[in-house]
């Protein structure tokens, strides 16, 4: 039975999920090939034993085969990764052919053909990301800590629930998936978390003496608060109004007993929304008798010691985990009814955006050094997580999965790597420029070299997965 439900929530979700992704990429090569002259002999899904065939009316045999790991799109005349005209094969091709084959096509047009597969897994993840948001809305977690797991790296930083937290490391993070996304991606155990505390202070106006030229002295209310200076706008000629921020407090005054602090960022007094300091000084003086109830925001930079925590899943299983231990408060939904088609056009760009964003600092710091490979993961750890997601997250949750990966074959297919789509447009971009075909024993070289980067990292990728899930089934 057990094997049974690891078929239907791993194997299946695994082959619909790369299915769909490989036909999306291929299709991207396929129908700009097509669009522009260019003959396709082959476009297949899997690799081996052909399980389905079939011959359009152009000439291009589609087919279904035995082993789901990839796809292709076979062109007319590429015989190799190089798409040199120097290759012998092409010799037997009639002239009306080789005016169909790829490797005699115009740069230009080579350029087109190869951008189009991780263009297509881009529009593809937009488009899955449009859809969602618009049908079912979007669920958007604040920045704002619900809760706090004790004995984490949170807790023991001092970080309470009700904070804010505006940055890790220096980096923004506007929402709560970018405080998971900061801490994933942090190089170190030592993390620095810049957080806005709210805070509500009581107090009365407090009476003193102030000379003027006259000699007498007058009695006046203050508070004890000190703006920021003013800036000066060149365009209006006029001074700008200072920030509702405090510049300082001054020493023994009713604001220094009730304990505010420079730098504390004032939000409202009485209830109402403070956009400058003007506005606090003019309700003060307009208030004189009553008592001043004033909510701030306290920044303050906490350094949290990150460390590995047995995490549940979801699905039982325990999995190690960096994690700074703080829970987020109910999520801001965008129901499908309140989200307009522009908002979930906008929010889908952005989905993108974001991933294209946090797999790039991720990829840079294993360049660098900064991050080790041990985080890499293949064929495996893709199944398995397609799998979990199915479990978990349902429908909805694994489109949104298959999605996300879109995005990455995307990415990853536009790195210029040889052998892969990125590397063939460096190579096409220098043929644009120079206006000359490379030399085929060039090309071989280059392509042989990128072919054992390629093979390293799915070796390395392999490796990983398989340590993790010894260590998922025995931790």
């Amino acid at each position: 039975m057990d094997i049974l439900l690891n078929i239907v929530y791993y194997v299946i979700p695994f082959v619909i999920l790369l299915g769909v992704l490989v036909f999306v990429h291929e299709f991207g090569h396929f129908i700009i090939a097509r669009s522009l002259g260019v003959g396709v002999t082959d476009f297949s899904i899997g690799f081996g034993k052909e399980l389905w065939s079939r011959t359009d009316k152009y000439g291009t045999k589609w087919k279904v085969c035995a082993v789901p790991l990839g796809g292709y799109c076979q062109f007319l005349g590429d015989a190799d990764a190089s798409s040199s005209t120097a290759d012998n094969t092409l010799t037997q091709l009639s002239e009306e052919d080789k005016q169909k084959a790829f490797p005699y096509q115009k740069s230009w047009k080579k350029l087109l053909i190869v951008i189009a597969g991780p263009a297509f897994n881009y529009i593809f993840a937009i488009l899955v990301f449009i859809g969602l948001f618009y049908s079912y809305g979007k669920i958007v977690y604040p920045a704002v800590v619900g809760g706090v797991m004790q004995g984490e790296a949170a807790d023991l930083a001092g970080i309470k629930a009700g904070d804010r937290i505006v940055s890790i490391n220096g980096n923004a993070t506007p929402d709560f998936q970018s405080i998971s996304n900061e801490v994933s991606l942090a190089t170190t155990d030592k993390v620095k978390v810049a957080v806005e505390r709210p805070l509500t202070i009581k107090l009365k106006t407090a009476e003193i003496e102030l000379p003027f030229s006259e000699g007498l002295p007058k009695k006046e209310k203050i508070l004890g608060l000190i703006s920021y200076p003013t800036e000066y706008d060149e365009k209006t000629r006029e001074n700008l109004p200072a920030p509702a921020v405090v510049g300082n407090v001054i020493t023994n005054s009713a604001a220094d007993v009730a304990g505010f602090q420079k730098d504390d960022i004032l939000d409202s007094v009485n209830g109402v929304e403070l956009k400058d300091f003007t506005q606090l000084k003019e309700y003060v003086a307009a208030h004189l008798d009553d008592e001043l109830e004033i909510k701030l925001r306290r920044p303050l930079l906490l350094t949290a010691v990150l460390k590995e925590t047995n995490f549940d899943a979801g699905d039982g299983q325990k999995v190690k985990r960096r994690m700074l231990g703080v829970q987020s408060i109910s999520g801001i939904v965008f129901a499908g009814e309140s989200m307009t088609f522009i908002n979930a056009v906008k929010s889908g760009f952005e989905e993108a955006y974001d991933l294209t964003a946090t797999t790039l600092r991720a990829v840079g710091q294993m360049i660098t050094g900064q991050r080790g490979g041990k985080e890499v993961g293949g064929i495996i750890r893709i199944a398995e997580m397609s799998g979990d997601v199915s479990k978990s997250g349902g429908f909805i949750g694994f489109i949104y999965f298959m999605a996300l990966l879109s995005v990455n074959l995307g990415l990853i297919n536009f790195l210029p790597i040889p052998v892969l789509d990125g590397g063939h447009v460096v190579i096409f971009l220098c043929e644009m420029v120079t206006r000359r075909e490379l030399q085929p024993r060039i090309k071989d070289y280059i392509f042989k070299f990128g072919l054992l980067i390629i093979l390293a990292i799915m070796v390395l990728a392999t490796w990983n997965d398989v340590a993790h899930l010894i260590n998922r089934w025995f931790d």
